[in-house]
């Protein structure tokens, strides 16, 4: 390892040092980082992600024609007259334009790493953030300090302060399905423990009031439980961290104006069966854009047409809200009496109702349809696939599966 040091007085009064390091091993690529007074200081790649810059001097910094980027291979150099503010931010959109203040790439919220070079191409800064959920960013408190952290509430373009607030990385129920007359147990996880003053559950029956329940730290966890109710309807909840620097977060973090919620509901499950699926797709039955999908096919066995919309499909029996089947629109998700209808597991639920969010592996995975409420209507849990080459029940609704090889997409099995 070979080790440059070398101090550089500005002539306006104030000091940079400069430290190069140069480390080649084990074939790691060589990396020098020279400090300038700028740092990366929040980050948000929860949606419309961004990226924000903070000028540490007490003069502006002009930072035209500087590099930022996720790739090496694709840095985005920001425009003339760029400058940041003496002690000020710049934020800079993360969308994929690639003009003015909107870079030419995107953020992924399960964490990468981010680079920043002066006009040389020299390092300057790079972050590595984790995970981030919606609503939490990845920054340093204070500005511009090596203490780099999760917080719940994000500070685009402004001060982060001393510290974050709480962030909450993961809020569960159980059951996943509750039934009537059966309490439900919220267990919320937080990134730290540390500096948390109190964790709140808020939950409402039927858009009355909301009850709040002060949540116990159970070993790493904290939890609360919303009582049973006899009678049908929608449960909605959201909880409430607060750090002990006043500031709050919430999960959902737009809550309570979104929130969590679980139906109880006494519906007789319609009659509706995985009749068939396709999880090797290179050849055989394109979806309406000609694209060679995995896909699965519903059997309604009911003497009544069934509307799916507000219903799951999912490859994971573990998570029966897997893909929700938009209910706005009747037409393309009922299904006739005795009818099917094929829907796509290719992950582009952009294309239209009937495309899910998850793709099937065709090394062998779950398949199911489940109600409003979670409820099962019909799964299955399936091997390695052949290419091409479909497996459904030997004929519709029946109890025995085959492979087909011919498959019958939309059309009687057997």
């Amino acid at each position: 390892m070979i080790n440059r040091f070398v101090s550089i007085v500005g002539r306006l009064g104030f000091l940079v040092f400069v430290l190069s390091l140069i480390s080649c091993s084990d074939g790691d690529e060589e990396e020098i980082v020279l400090v300038e007074g700028l740092y990366i200081n929040e980050i948000y790649a929860s949606g419309e992600d961004w990226i924000e810059l903070y000028n540490s001097l007490d003069i502006s910094k002009d930072i035209s024609g500087y590099f930022i980027y996720d790739n090496q291979f694709n840095k985005y150099t920001l425009p003339s007259g760029t400058s940041i503010p003496a002690k000020g931010f710049l934020v800079l959109l993360c969308n994929d334009l690639g003009t003015g203040l909107n870079t030419n790439f995107k953020l992924t919220s399960s964490g990468e790493t981010v680079f920043l070079e002066n006009v040389s191409g020299v390092l300057i800064d790079r972050v590595e953030f984790p995970e981030l959920s919606a609503g939490q960013s990845y920054g340093r408190y204070p500005d511009g300090s090596d203490n780099l952290a999760i917080s719940g509430a994000t500070t685009r373009g402004v001060t982060n302060g001393n510290s974050q607030a709480p962030a909450i990385v993961r809020v569960e129920r159980s059951p996943v399905v509750p039934a009537l007359n059966q309490s439900v147990t919220i267990t919320t996880t937080l990134a730290s423990n540390f500096s948390v003053s109190s964790v709140t559950l808020f939950h409402r029956f039927n858009a009355g009031a909301y009850a709040e329940i002060r949540m116990s730290l159970s070993g790493s966890v904290w939890i609360a439980t919303i009582p049973a109710s006899a009678t049908p309807g929608k449960v909605e909840y959201y909880v409430e961290a607060t750090g002990t620097n006043g500031k709050m977060s919430y999960e959902p973090a737009t809550a309570p104006d979104k929130t969590k919620s679980y139906l109880l509901n006494t519906d007789p499950l319609p009659q509706l069966f995985i009749n068939e699926f396709m999880a090797f797709n290179t050849a055989c039955c394109p979806d309406q854009d000609g694209e060679f999908d995995d896909w699965i096919e519903v059997y309604n066995a009911g003497s009544t047409a069934i509307d799916i919309g507000g219903m799951y499909l999912s490859d994971n029996k573990a998570d029966p809200f897997g893909s929700f089947i938009p209910a706005d629109n009747p037409t393309a998700t009922t299904i006739p009496a005795g009818g099917y209808l094929v829907l796509w597991a290719d992950n582009s639920t952009d294309q239209g109702p009937l495309h899910l969010n998850f793709g099937l592996s065709n090394a062998g995975e779950d398949v199911g349809i489940y109600y409003l409420d979670g409820r099962t209507i019909d799964e299955y849990t399936f091997g390695a696939q052949n290419e091409n080459k479909s497996m459904g029940r030997t004929t519709d609704g029946a109890s025995t599966w085959k492979i087909f090889n011919s498959p019958t997409p939309g059309q009687k099995n057997q």
